[in-house]
């Protein structure tokens, strides 16, 4: 992923359930939710090892 200055990126919360199902919740700042899944992807190891436990990407406003 390219280096962004964080002027230009907006706020995400990601949503994912763990494998007993507890939500939890990871805040970035992304170019768009897909970055913000590739970001949540290399520093949770989890999300990278179950990428399908992601249920939402929410743009805070």
């Amino acid at each position: 992923m390219s280096s962004t200055p964080i002027k230009s990126c907006k706020k995400y919360l990601l949503s994912y359930k763990d494998s007993s199902n507890s939500t939890h919740q990871i805040g970035f700042y992304a170019r768009d939710a897909y970055d913000c899944l590739l970001l949540a992807r290399e520093f949770n190891t989890y999300i990278h090892d179950h990428p399908r436990s992601v249920i939402r990407i929410q743009q805070k406003l």
